[in-house]
């Protein structure tokens, strides 16, 4: 995800990527082998981790890179686990008062900025104002609820809300950061950039984290033109961390002895995304007749090579308030047939645009050049749509007009990811419209009443009530055909022992890794 501070940088260009999925992971280390039938030493050469990021937007090689380093570099507060539930990072703990306006929060003492300046309340407490003046706030709703910001200790800090928000915990996952006229940024995190080159950027470990320093000392992220290219790198012993592999190679990969294989479930989902002021796509049986149209099952096993999930609603599915029992939509173009009947739209309608094939409607998808699984996505959906005679036309475009189309609100619908996932304050800046990133038109109550709802629980019982109404009411109006969650996998050399989750993205705990020979030294 996006800092506020990145996006203040990147301008409108940086607010767009917020949505599209650009989250990148990829990391190895190359160590010295031992040698045969002697005592393992330790090497005292550093020990370097290549990451081999393939370029997906035609632009900036290291755009990508830049975005994941942050991941690594910097820290907040707190940090939502994959089921939505917040955990601890540069706050040791919290507690929150009985009318939930107040939180008090313990920061860590061995906690510093890369410059080596404790982290301490002043410290939190200016960074947080900093974002709270920013113009991106959207992006972070819950720290919109703060009133007020105290430092009575060291390493104690309060804050004071304007009303309850249960999104406060999520969103102060925001990078706490140090900043100093003329100077970069500075982060807390396991490893700071030191160098940046047209297509290579390189960290170092930072030896005072909190958590201890990290055992990998230097991580070089290397920009490679494709997925395919980078796995070639990968197999020719040129990196250590493939940061996607190919969905077709997986099965190719996982046998392979030198390399280990991290697949999970990636909190962005696919979707056609409506502009709910174009007619006739700004009537809710519209959108219904178009939802039924898609053979979703169909489109996870051809575009995703069975690497993923089907959806029908903008919710992350593992969050620890998501209700399985809620309907999803089914493949039924007979009833989208009705549907679209019952909106006064013939079959064969012709239109005066001579492009455009006799059909009951058309409208024009947009979608970025390069993007070919979006573009595969879209010629799914555009096949299951001409079933039923509704004609999408695909509009490619290179990928900073795609985005000035978005932003200003010219399209019928494009093709996208956007991130449903951990914390429904992510959807909330999409769906509410009351949002500025609210680029779509969706004007409807019930879905805000809905996160109004979770934004306001007052105990777990009612927010999970809130959280299934926002999953019915965006079933009753949805703003888009919500396609799937894709799959990904990362790939790594064996020589290093990974140390995460299962089923979770291991770019962010590199801190914790080790060479697998110092591992098995200390077992």
């Amino acid at each position: 995800m996006v800092s506020i501070e990145d996006q203040n940088k990147t301008g409108q260009k940086g607010r767009t990527w917020a949505f599209c999925a650009l989250f990148l992971s990829s990391i190895a280390i190359s160590a010295c082998a031992d040698p045969a039938g002697q005592p393992p030493v330790a090497s005292s050469s550093p020990v370097t981790l290549t990451i081999g990021l393939p370029v997906q937007t035609g632009e900036d090689p290291l755009h990508g890179a830049t975005q994941a380093a942050r991941l690594i570099s910097r820290e907040g507060l707190t940090l939502p686990n994959r089921d939505g539930r917040a955990q601890p990072r540069l706050a040791e703990s919290w507690v929150e008062s009985t009318d939930g306006l107040e939180w008090r929060f313990r920061l860590r003492s061995n906690a510093f900025f890369h410059d080596g300046t404790p982290l301490d309340s002043a410290a939190v407490k200016a960074s947080l104002q900093r974002s709270l003046k920013s113009s991106d706030l959207d992006q972070y709703p819950g720290l919109s609820d703060i009133a007020d910001i105290q430092t009575p200790a060291k390493y104690e800090l309060i804050i004071r809300l304007r009303t309850r928000s249960t999104f406060l915990l999520d969103d102060l996952g925001v990078s706490i950061l140090r900043q100093s006229p003329g100077s970069p940024a500075l982060g807390a995190g396991p490893y700071q950039t030191i160098t940046s080159s047209a297509n290579e950027l390189v960290m170092q470990s930072f030896s005072k984290y909190y958590r201890g320093a990290p055992k990998i000392d230097r991580i070089v992220w290397k920009a490679y033109p494709t997925v395919r290219t980078a796995w070639a790198a990968m197999m020719r012993g040129e990196i250590d961390f493939l940061y996607e592999v190919p969905r077709d190679a997986v099965e190719f990969i996982e046998p392979e002895t030198s390399v280990q294989v991290f697949p999970f479930l990636r909190n962005y989902e696919h979707a056609v995304i409506f502009n709910s002021n174009r007619r006739p796509l700004d009537r809710a049986v519209v959108r219904h007749a178009l939802n039924y149209a898609v053979n979703r099952a169909s489109l996870v096993d051809r575009a995703l090579r069975g690497r993923g999930r089907a959806s029908s609603g903008p919710t992350w599915p593992l969050h620890w308030a998501y209700d399985v029992t809620v309907p999803e939509f089914s493949y039924d173009p007979a009833r989208a047939v009705a549907l679209l009947d019952a909106a006064g739209l013939p079959p064969l309608s012709r239109s005066s645009n001579s492009n455009n094939a006799p059909s009951r409607m058309h409208f024009t998808c947009l979608i970025p050049d390069s993007f070919a699984l979006w573009e595969r996505m879209a010629l799914i959906v555009q096949k299951d749509l001409a079933r039923v005679g509704v004609d999408m036309r695909i509009e490619s475009m290179p990928f900073s007009e795609f985005n000035k189309r978005i932003v200003a609100k010219d399209f019928d619908a494009v093709m996208l990811e956007f991130i449903v996932g951990n914390s429904p304050s992510r959807p909330y800046g999409f769906w509410h419209s009351g949002s500025k990133q609210n680029f779509w038109g969706v004007q409807n109550q019930g879905i805000d009443l809905a996160l109004d709802g979770i934004r306001r629980a007052t105990n777990e019982t009612k927010y999970r009530e809130e959280f299934r109404n926002f999953q019915l009411q965006s079933l009753d109006d949805s703003p888009a055909i919500f396609l799937a969650l894709g799959e990904t996998a990362r790939a790594v050399s064996k020589r290093f022992q990974v140390i995460a989750p299962a089923n979770t993205d291991i770019l962010p705990t590199i801190g914790d890794w080790r060479p697998t020979d110092e591992a098995e030294r200390t077992n």
